[in-house]
């Protein structure tokens, strides 16, 4: 399984490290478009085709909502503790990068290797409502405000391409023209990752710190939390193995995406991902053996 893991996580350090080296090359450059890209045409591409692709049952689909809403509100507290405690200050590029996980790339294929394909739809809708409160809540926590973090989200297109798909869920559309919404989406991952190498080539040591304490709130935080919110909503227990792995993956590559665009602590946001994606695999023995208890 490990091996399986690495296998998935490889050609992420591949493409973040090619961005690293491309920003040390080329000090000058700019990853402004690359995030415009990523933010306005290829993400609103990848919710779309995802959404389309979900068949859940009501209960299920309202035990990953309620699940995903109960992590993401439990791991900002903590990481609102933490921050204030070990550095004094409040940082919203901390607490959003604390918050939000990776559930797309890595959660998706990891999902399909633990569970099969019986688990996909599972971690897709997980991945689709955790989007709805990145961009809503999630940037309300960046900007420090409702109204302004709900004034931002309204501005960006993937809201819009998640309400738009759950409208259109049933409603056939030329496969042509399916393809190509899928096709766009699928390149979302390439730029975000290659973008985020060329900005943690820019990251300075100061931010380490930060990175090491956002991946312990991230991962433990994440784990604990969905452990209390799925007894509590009574999940099945393989609905419940699921979400756990979902909560407690890496910090979301996205977290840099925003706070680049919305003009927040990116350095901060670059340190907790890398920091909590490199020390995954070390946590992931513990967390498979856990994911077998409630499953036993």
């Amino acid at each position: 399984m490990l091996g399986s893991l690495l296998d998935v996580v490889f050609p992420v350090y591949l493409l973040i490290a090619l961005g690293f080296v491309s920003g040390k090359v080329k000090e000058d450059l700019d990853t402004s478009f690359a995030t415009f890209l990523v933010l306005y045409v290829l993400a609103p591409a990848l919710i779309f085709s995802s959404v389309r692709s979900v068949t859940l049952s009501l209960r299920d689909f309202l035990c990953v909502g309620a699940t995903a809403v109960c992590v993401f509100f439990c791991v900002w507290a903590i990481s609102v503790a933490t921050e204030l405690y070990l550095f004094g200050r409040r940082s919203g590029a901390f607490e959003l990068s604390a918050s939000v996980m990776n559930a797309g790339y890595l959660g998706i294929p990891l999902i399909y290797l633990m569970f099969g394909e019986e688990g996909v739809g599972f971690a897709v809708t997980f991945m689709v409502v955790m989007a709805f409160i990145h961009f809503t809540a999630g940037i309300s926590v960046l900007k420090g405000n409702l109204t302004k973090g709900l004034g931002s989200a309204l501005r960006l297109p993937l809201v819009y391409a998640m309400l738009f798909s759950l409208l259109f869920k049933d409603i056939s559309v030329p496969s042509g023209l399916e393809k190509l919404v899928k096709l766009t989406g699928d390149a979302v991952i390439p730029v975000m990752l290659f973008s985020m190498g060329v900005n943690l080539s820019r990251v300075r040591g100061s931010s380490l710190a930060w990175g090491i304490a956002g991946s312990a709130v991230r991962l433990l935080g994440g784990t604990f939390s969905a452990l209390i919110a799925t007894a509590l909503l009574d999940c099945d227990y393989f609905l419940r193995a699921i979400l756990v792995v979902q909560s407690s993956l890496p910090s979301a590559i996205f977290n840099y995406v925003l706070c680049e665009q919305l003009g927040e602590e990116k350095e901060v946001a670059i340190s907790v991902i890398m920091t909590s994606t490199f020390v995954f695999p070390l946590y992931f023995p513990a967390l498979k053996t856990l994911v077998g208890y409630i499953t036993a």
